[in-house]
């Protein structure tokens, strides 16, 4: 496995932060938080990501966002129950397409990283559509801070990142 760019490695690196805890459940026998646990948080961080963003509000009528990989390194054990943060941000977007990035830190250490693909689909024609202008420019505020957005595919004039701390699963 390669390790990760060194931008990945830092929270201020994505353009949207969860703060949450993880649950004692989460736990595996060596007393360390599971791998599945920390799909799970990935998950969860990525599902607000993608309502937060306001993306689907421009989604036209038939048509949703389907995951098409994911991609989970892990770096260092976490532990409980000391609060975890979970970074996201665009990584790419293309035609029909986009990518989101996201680091999972604890105690200010990046113990993880997952990257997942999503395509935009038409349900009922299972086939793939477009990525309209308008998701586009609500993708494109979100990119991450570390350039690895080809320039053509996110608006110059959109940067401002988005925070939010959530601590309901406490």
């Amino acid at each position: 496995m390669a390790r990760p760019s060194p931008e990945r490695l830092s929270l201020d690196s994505y353009a949207v932060r969860y703060d949450t805890a993880p649950r004692f459940g989460d736990l595996d026998p060596l007393n360390h938080l599971n791998n599945a646990a920390l799909a799970r948080l990935y998950e969860d961080a990525r599902v607000r990501f993608i309502n937060d963003s306001g993306v689907r509000a421009a989604w036209e009528p038939g048509c949703r966002f389907v995951v098409a990989e994911v991609t989970i390194s892990y770096l260092a054990e976490g532990s409980f129950p000391e609060p975890v943060s979970l970074g996201s941000g665009v990584s790419r977007i293309g035609g029909s397409s986009y990518a989101i990035a996201q680091g999972l830190f604890q105690s200010g250490r990046c113990i993880g990283v997952a990257d997942t693909t999503l395509v935009y689909m038409h349900a009922a024609e299972g086939a793939s559509r477009r990525i309209n202008d308008d998701m586009r420019l609500r993708l494109g505020a979100l990119t991450l801070k570390t350039g690895l957005v080809a320039p053509h595919a996110t608006p110059a004039t959109i940067r401002t990142p988005i925070t939010r701390t959530d601590v309901e699963n406490a």
